[in-house]
C-alpha cells in the first residue's frame, strides 16, 4: 500500500525548535491568542517559511518559566500534536521550546 503525504507536513514532524523568543502581553498568562500565533510563527519561521494551516491550544498558559502547554497542528488535512514550554520569561518577553511529534494523531 502506497501513502503519500504532502511534503509540507513532513517539515513539520519530529521538529524540536528551541530558543524562539517573542514579545508578549505577559500578566498571569499568555493568552491562547499570543500563543497559537507564536508557535505558528516560530514552526514557519524553521521551515522555510511554511506554516501550518492551523495551530489550537486548549487556553492560556501561566507565564512561569517550565510550564507546558499540549497544543495541536493541522497541515494538508493530518493534525499532529505538539508541546510547547516556556523555557524564559522574562518581563514583556517569553521564549519557546516547541517540539511536534513524531507521528500524527489518530
Amino acid at each position: 500500500m502506497h501513502r503519500s503525504v504532502r511534503p509540507v507536513l513532513l517539515a513539520f514532524c519530529g521538529l524540536a525548535l528551541t530558543a524562539c523568543s517573542f514579545s508578549v502581553s505577559v500578566g498571569n498568562d499568555i493568552s491562547k491568542a499570543d500563543l497559537e500565533k507564536n508557535i505558528s510563527t516560530v514552526l514557519e519561521q524553521s521551515n522555510n517559511g511554511r506554516r501550518p494551516d492551523s495551530v489550537t491550544c486548549p487556553g492560556p498558559i501561566k507565564a512561569e518559566n517550565g510550564q507546558t502547554a499540549r497544543c495541536f497542528l493541522t497541515g494538508g488535512g493530518v493534525k499532529y500534536g505538539l508541546t510547547v514550554t516556556l523555557s524564559k520569561v522574562n518581563g514583556s518577553n517569553a521564549t519557546y521550546e516547541v517540539k511536534v511529534d513524531d507521528k500524527p494523531m489518530q
